[in-house]
């Protein structure tokens, strides 16, 4: 589990038994701020702890909800269009429009953990957009996994959605790709 300098601090522990608890190993630090209970600790865990604002999207998306099986690095999040830039050559940061941006953001638990992801609409119209900015047999295993799942998708949702992009061609390849 990742813990915040702040979530220390909540609980009345000091910086000394901070540091304390890092020599004793009974935590371990993993930047300035950020702790884990253990060496081995989540990044999709860290991401969320240090930046709660961040919304995982793309191929970071996909990979959670099982579409694709390969996680690929960079984590891809989109954030709010004036957020700060974050500086992690782990992270790819997609500013979006405070519009775009809150649209179908769901909170889940993933692997014991609470993450801001776009739901299964949503990330449909992204990795659509993003089609040209994919690896093609990335692509490919996404949206053959979306077609076995077009039965569980809101179609209205989805309608809802796509009034907000004003790319034409995002209806076309939905219609074409996945529910045909």
């Amino acid at each position: 589990m990742i813990y915040m300098y702040t979530d220390f601090t909540k609980k009345g522990i000091s910086d000394y038994q901070i540091k304390k608890l890092v020599k004793s190993k009974k935590i371990y630090m993993i930047k300035k701020g950020v702790y884990s209970n253990t060496e081995d600790y989540s990044y999709l865990e860290y991401i969320s702890k240090k930046h709660p604002n961040a919304v995982f999207t793309l191929e970071t998306a996909c990979y959670c909800y099982g579409l694709t099986k390969k996680n690929n690095f960079p984590y891809v999040i989109a954030t709010k269009q004036k957020d700060r830039k974050i500086k992690d050559e782990k992270i790819k940061q997609i500013f979006m429009t405070n519009n775009l941006y809150e649209l179908g953001i769901s909170k889940i638990t993933y692997q014991g953990y609470n993450i801001l992801i776009y739901d299964l609409e949503r990330l449909l119209i992204d990795v659509v957009r993003n089609k040209v900015n994919m690896e093609y047999n990335l692509y490919h295993e996404i949206i053959e996994n979306y077609r076995k799942i077009s039965k569980l998708l809101n179609k209205n949702k989805l309608n809802d959605y796509i009034v907000n992009f004003k790319d034409p061609r995002i209806i076309d390849r939905i219609k074409t790709e996945v529910l045909k």
